[in-house]
């Protein structure tokens, strides 16, 4: 009988933590009117480079798949579709693209998951560090993504609505 009631117990226990963890799938489309820049004299929307305070180049739709403690992003850059997969356990991981080897950890962390690590390139390694944020009604996700430059650090964070 007690092993029957401690076997309940830790089952509803799991049960809980599993209906606490956020789900971060679905189709989100960028709020521009909350979005902001990295540099708060340059415009929100869409152009400029990766990173640069004009936009990032990480606008408009994204979608979101999140199976167990993977999260995998797609979306559009320019013509070029990109994906992106995350093993959220808090373990260093390399992932391969055409731009280089990103060295990552990704933590899943309430509503949050915060990803930091560096992103190889041709000019060299640059800091990552992102940090998606999931509204408590389940509605609009922050993406603050922190970018190093040569006049210190610069914070844009970018709002989605879920479609």
């Amino acid at each position: 009988m007690k092993k029957a009631l401690l076997l309940l117990a830790l089952g509803l226990c799991l049960v809980a933590v599993a209906l606490a963890a956020p789900d971060f799938s679905g189709t989100w489309a960028m709020n521009a009117e909350k979005t902001t820049a990295a540099n708060p004299e340059a415009p929100a929307g869409g152009g400029g480079g990766r990173g640069g305070g004009r936009g990032g180049g990480m606008g408009g739709e994204m979608t979101i798949k999140q199976a167990g403690n993977v999260l995998t992003i797609s979306r559009m850059m320019g013509q070029n579709a990109m994906e992106s997969a995350y093993i959220l356990d808090g373990a260093e991981h390399t992932a391969t693209s055409q731009q280089g080897d990103l060295k990552y950890k990704a933590v899943l962390n309430g509503n949050s998951i915060h990803i930091t690590g560096t992103q190889g390139s041709q000019r060299g390694d640059r800091p990552v560090d992102q940090t998606y944020t999931f509204s408590t009604d389940g509605k609009t996700l922050t993406l603050a993504t922190v970018n190093q430059g040569q006049n210190g650090a610069t914070t844009r964070n970018q709002v989605y609505d879920k479609k």
